[in-house]
């Protein structure tokens, strides 16, 4: 079983957080666990937004480009940097 630590950083994640979920493994488990996630993330930090495909081409290129071997950053990764710089240096009306 790979420690917390391991897990964070195999899916450069900020966070670990265990799931109590009563049998993750009969019939069921993988629809126990994704309810358990919902729970979790319930009001949490995830968008989904539509992008053009020459847009995603590009911040596809932009992650091979920016990532290091030992650390790849991905697409959603770059958009979501680009999307916190640009909301933070925005002024409110």
């Amino acid at each position: 079983m790979p420690s917390e630590q391991e897990i964070r950083e195999a899916l450069r994640a900020g966070r670990v957080v265990p799931l109590h979920v009563p049998n993750p493994h009969g019939p069921l488990g993988l629809e126990q666990l994704a309810a358990a996630v919902d729970r979790i993330c319930e009001g949490g930090d995830t968008l989904s937004i539509r992008l053009r495909r020459e847009t995603r081409e590009k911040l596809e290129q932009l992650a091979r480009t920016r990532g290091a071997a030992a650390h790849p950053v991905t697409a959603a990764e770059v958009a979501a940097a680009i999307v916190e710089e640009f909301v933070s240096a925005t002024p409110l009306p």
